[in-house]
């Protein structure tokens, strides 16, 4: 007990469990309301949510240039504001792109999906894409002085303003739109909670800004849009690559293991994402301040087993499940999820354990490593799954081709990290040494 109440009076695990407080409690509500939600809407209407998540996510990446993740970095607080106003704004200005870009591609994107109803639902694209964006920026800013709490209550306000405005949706008129408007909504009421944070913590916010200053500084940082930029896009589009790509090979027939796939990213991916993204955040805060080479790579390793130890745990407890747990859930329409789940869950256990650590690249300034490897693991996706077509593989074999490859590159990017660590250990020792 007392080497308990001593780890839970350690900064580091306190900042983990406030910011996971939030998102726990933002994902049980989710949780709670979805067998109710999953009875509602049609196995098309969440593929169509999900192809219009795989857009979100994709952009709302790289909606900021990456400069988010700068504001971490500067010693002086105003630098940091700069940094703060300049993600803003390359948000804003981005946005507004997006939308003209949809003006003239919206049908295009809904014919090619196979998804009609969202030729016009797209156009909730530049307003969610802002949004998110503002409210990432707004989250490193609170992330850099420690105050996890504003976060926490924002994932939280973004559950609880969402979930249910799917529900009431839901008994109204069952389509994508009930689903997709419910994420404008979420982000719409998580950034005004951030926003109003900000103006209490720093009343100028983002007036008063220099200019000169905010371009030197995004001179500065241009690592982050040179390189990390084009590999989130890469490495996010190999995520979702479900969507994007088993939609060219198999036409209508992805359609209803799309929605498998939503429903398994709901009640498994989505949970360990809130600890990855929560223990991320704070991981990203504690290893600014390692110094000793040798002592970083003693951190991550200690990290990393432990996560790898609680993942192989979640997937012993998927393949424990009886065969109509999903459906008896969920409704009868998903009972042939569970099929897709167990072949999901090793790609999701392994690749949790290596999101929840994966700004140690940030921190030995690998950047240009991570976008070598997002390239490669776009183009190993894409592979699994023209072989898997041109083979003659059902859609279920597809998804089994995609996760294997998933596996074998985030194994050899773990060999990698463990090189670079390395790699930094002696370096130092030898700067010290001279």
């Amino acid at each position: 007990m007392q080497k308990i109440i001593g780890l839970l009076q350690k900064e580091f695990v306190k900042n983990v469990l406030t910011l996971m407080t939030g998102t726990v409690l933002g994902q049980g509500i989710a949780l709670l309301l979805s067998p109710l939600i999953t009875r509602l809407f049609s196995l098309e209407d969440f593929s169509a949510f999900e192809q219009y998540s795989f857009l979100l996510s994709v952009l709302s990446v790289i909606i900021c240039g990456k400069y988010e993740y700068s504001i971490m970095q500067p010693k002086d607080q105003e630098d940091a504001r700069h940094l703060l106003a300049l993600s803003i704004r390359i948000a804003f200005f981005a946005s507004i792109g997006v939308g003209i870009v949809l003006l003239f591609t919206s049908g295009m994107i809904a014919d090619a999906y196979h998804s009609p109803s969202l030729r016009y639902l797209l156009w909730t694209l530049p307003v969610a894409l802002f949004l998110a964006g503002t409210f990432n920026a707004i989250n490193y800013w609170f992330s850099r002085k420690k105050n996890y709490r504003v976060a926490a209550t924002s994932k939280l306000l973004y559950s609880a303003a969402g979930e249910p405005f799917k529900l009431a949706a839901g008994w109204i008129k069952p389509t994508p739109a009930g689903l997709i408007l419910s994420t404008v909504i979420g982000h719409l009421t998580a950034t005004w909670q951030s926003w109003f944070q900000l103006r209490r913590d720093e009343p100028r916010t983002i007036r008063h800004i220099d200019r000169k200053r905010m371009m030197d500084l995004a001179r500065t940082y241009i690592r982050y849009p040179r390189f990390a930029i084009w590999g989130s896009i890469l490495n996010t589009m190999a995520q979702w690559a479900h969507v994007a790509v088993f939609g060219f090979y198999y036409h209508e027939a992805a359609l209803i293991p799309i929605a498998y796939i939503a429903l398994s990213r709901r009640i498994f991916f989505n949970p360990l994402g809130i600890i990855a993204n929560s223990y991320g955040q704070v991981f990203y805060q504690r290893i600014q301040q390692i110094d000793d080479g040798y002592a970083l790579k003693k951190f991550y390793i200690t990290n990393l087993l432990r996560f790898c130890a609680f993942g192989a745990c979640m997937v012993a407890v998927v393949y424990l499940l009886p065969n109509n747990s999903l459906g008896f859930v969920f409704g009868e329409k998903w009972t042939d999820a569970l099929e897709y789940l167990k072949i999901l869950c090793f790609w999701y256990a392994l690749n949790f354990a290596i999101t929840s650590l994966s700004f140690i690249f940030n921190r030995l300034q690998l950047q240009h490593y991570t976008l070598v490897a997002d390239a490669v693991h776009f183009v190993a996706v894409i592979a699994a799954f023209a072989i898997a077509y041109h083979t003659g593989m059902d859609a279920k074999g597809a998804v089994t081709a995609m996760v294997v490859t998933k596996v074998v590159y985030l194994s050899l990017n773990l060999v990698a990290i463990i090189y670079f660590l390395d790699r930094y250990a002696q370096q130092q020792k030898t700067r010290n040494t001279a």
